[in-house]
């Protein structure tokens, strides 16, 4: 399944997206949130897991802004991160969206703790 223009697979898109690559993102300010976008995957019927992007700060586009993106374990690992990367223009986040998602796609042939071991965290120089 295609979403913003990224193949998902069996991802389940919890809301609609309305950024623009070919706009500034001074003209999509109100789209700019903490819950820009939310994509929820299940794996091996045990995982739940949501890829998420996010902008901060919410609404203001400074020199400091950024999006994070993320994927996040639900029950089995109460909350645990598996993946954080930081951008500043949508192309770069896109990138990112992708990568959370081949890395979920990964998970499926693994067993429990295999999947456990998984994190990949930007080396990047943005402080939350």
């Amino acid at each position: 399944m295609i979403f913003f223009d990224i193949e998902i697979y069996d991802g389940k898109p919890l809301k609609q997206v309305h950024l623009k690559e070919e706009l500034p993102l001074l003209e999509q300010w109100r789209f700019l949130t903490e819950d820009i976008l939310c994509i929820d995957y299940f794996i091996n019927n045990l995982f739940e897991f949501s890829v998420d992007v996010g902008w901060h700060p919410t609404v203001q586009v400074t020199e400091d802004s950024y999006f994070k993106t993320e994927v996040i374990e639900g029950p089995i690992t109460d909350g645990g991160v598996f993946y954080k990367k930081y951008s500043t223009t949508i192309v770069e986040m896109k990138e990112h969206l992708t990568e959370a998602i081949d890395l979920i796609q990964s998970f499926k042939g693994l067993n429990k703790e295999q999947i456990i071991k998984q994190q990949v965290f930007d080396e990047g120089g943005i402080n939350e």
